[in-house]
């Protein structure tokens, strides 16, 4: 083979490989870990729900559905998602399979977040989604890059009960957007994280991540529809951090 076959090959490989520069997460006895916890908040008005008529399955899915961009509670903001970015090892690793389930014609849950468990395609997360309707679904994941966006897989579940299990091996991002190519109103969303230091935010819009090794890291919020904030923390032995996050 000469030397522009191997430069061929070794980028095919580093292609099909996903994120090469992963450090595999380390699990270790955490005796000081301090506590980051603190509110994530909303100003304003939500904009109005995207409005669906449905034509397909309608019997199922019944006629008409709303989708939320932004949903909040007395300004609380729900579906954020807390991340300590730059923890190498601390507490056990949080799972590395997502499990999905389309019910009613919803992805559920709406937000999730699974940890990979190194470089590489093989360090990458799983998925499993399940098909609990009467009706065919087709989830279609897609990886958003920074200036678009790839299709993981897309696999039929046809029937009741009928599911999948797949890598989630994302190469430029850490957002999964999982779409139904059956049902254009059917969405979710996961987060793919590095280690187990993070939290979604519920109706109450507060987030609470423990254990959490001293030392100085970025904090980082997200929403899918409202993007992206950081902040940097220094964490003290049995400390307890508080950051809060308004948008």
């Amino acid at each position: 083979m000469n030397h522009i076959n191997w430069i061929v090959m070794a980028c095919i490989v580093m292609w099909c490989s996903g994120p090469v520069n992963a450090v595999a997460y380390k699990s270790v006895t955490v005796t000081d870990g301090g506590v980051v916890s603190g509110t994530i908040t909303f100003t304003g008005t939500p904009p109005p729900p995207e409005h669906f008529t449905i034509t397909k399955n309608p019997d199922v899915c019944g006629a008409e559905r709303d989708r939320y961009a932004i949903e909040v509670s007395n300004e609380a903001l729900i579906h954020a998602v807390v991340m300590i970015k730059g923890v190498e090892e601390g507490k056990p690793p949080s799972p590395s399979v997502i499990d999905i389930v389309g019910e009613d014609c919803t992805w559920l849950p709406f937000m999730s977040v699974v940890m990979r468990t190194g470089g590489g395609r093989n360090g990458s997360p799983w998925m499993t989604v399940l098909n609990e309707d009467t009706v065919i679904h087709n989830p279609h994941p897609f990886e958003l890059q920074p200036k678009s966006r790839r299709t993981l897989w897309n696999v039929g579940l046809p029937e009741k009960g009928s599911n999948t299990k797949q890598r989630l091996a994302v190469r430029k991002g850490d957002t999964v957007r999982l779409e139904c190519d059956q049902h254009n109103f059917m969405l979710s969303w996961t987060k793919v994280v590095s280690n187990p230091y993070w939290a979604i935010t519920a109706k109450d819009g507060n987030y609470v991540i423990d254990q959490v090794p001293p030392g100085t890291y970025t904090l980082v919020v997200w929403h899918p529809t409202l993007g992206e904030q950081k902040k940097e923390i220094t964490v003290p032995k049995n400390g307890n951090v508080k950051t809060s996050f308004a948008f």
